[in-house]
């Protein structure tokens, strides 16, 4: 168990650095507007509270079908078009979109531990926090889990256009911030795979090798 931990820690990747400052600028404002949902659960049939969301592109939490065109083409959401291109050019070389939407917490929107996909080989979640200032004492970090999800086998503090990029089925959850942040915790993430590689869906009790690590 211990190595399968080890071989997990090693795909949960953070990147500092990449987002060029114009870009920040440019995703910070989208995701100031005021057109964000409560509601949105991790796990609608077993999480208890909600948090916020907005939708950019793409289809459900199931969907394999790429979502490209409808990033390249929505004048509105340029800028998460343009942070989706440089990815793909730089750590998710070869993948394609699948979903692109804002989450957002404020103290008291707790997460819950969840995987975003039982896909061992070929389901990716990579993760962008927006906002441009950002303090340890706020809280709001994003903890990764063994796959019986009895313990923290990484954490990724949620600093200012940090990328989180990892395989889709590692259980994680998103801290809310803390009673003094006066921030609204955002992040833009994107789900993504390889186009033309198979499935490969772990057991739904979650315990399993990876076969590519």
């Amino acid at each position: 168990m211990s190595n399968v931990i080890e071989l997990l820690k090693e795909r949960i990747q953070f990147h500092d650095g990449l987002i060029p400052a114009e870009l920040q600028t440019a995703v910070a404002a989208l995701m100031r507007q005021p057109r964000w949902a409560y509601g949105w659960k991790s796990n609608s049939e077993k999480d208890k509270y909600s948090f916020w969301h907005r939708h950019f592109a793409g289809g459900d939490l199931n969907s394999r079908v790429s979502c490209l065109e409808q990033l390249r083409t929505s004048p509105e959401h340029a800028s998460v078009y343009q942070v989706w291109d440089l990815l793909s050019k730089t750590i998710l070389q070869g993948h394609e979109p699948l979903r692109a939407y804002g989450n957002g917490h404020t103290f008291g929107c707790e997460g819950y531990i969840h995987v975003d996909n039982r896909d061992t080989d070929n389901y990716f979640s990579t993760i962008i926090y927006t906002n441009p200032d950002w303090k340890a004492p706020w809280g709001g970090e994003t903890l990764f889990y063994s796959l019986d999800e009895k313990d923290i086998i990484k954490a990724a503090a949620a600093l200012p256009f940090r990328i989180v990029s990892f395989p889709g089925h590692i259980p994680h959850k998103a801290n809310a911030p803390a009673r003094d942040c006066p921030h609204f915790r955002s992040a833009l993430v994107f789900k993504s795979h390889i186009a033309g590689k198979p499935v490969v869906e772990a057991p739904a009790t979650g315990i399993v090798m990876p076969t590519a690590l």
